[in-house]
């Protein structure tokens, strides 16, 4: 019996600590994407990280730059683990702000 209670308490303690988990959207602003192989290498950056999905590129108005969509869950990984994927392969990389609701 005591054993039946323990696994259901920790079933439980699994299942409500997955429930403060957050899915979170953000944009990255990527520059210095000078060839195609460039956003091939910082998509496979960004996949990478644990739990990020990649919902769309975009290209930006000046050459060489563009602007990813990633989805990710925030109890797996942090916005700064993303960005640090990609700079850490020599793309510059920076967070845009979420825009005002």
């Amino acid at each position: 019996m005591k054993t039946l209670l323990l696994s259901s308490a920790l079933a439980l303690v699994a299942f409500a600590s997955s429930s403060f988990a957050d899915e979170r959207k953000v944009e990255i602003a990527v520059s210095e994407l000078t060839c195609p192989s460039c956003s091939f290498i910082v998509a496979s950056s960004m996949r990478g990280v644990p739990s990020v999905q990649i919902d769309q590129f975009v290209e930006g108005p000046d050459e060489g730059g563009g602007v990813y969509s990633v989805t990710f869950d925030d109890a797996q990984t942090s916005v700064e683990s993303i960005v640090e994927a990609v700079t850490a392969n020599g793309y510059p990389a920076q967070v845009l702000p979420e825009p005002a609701s």
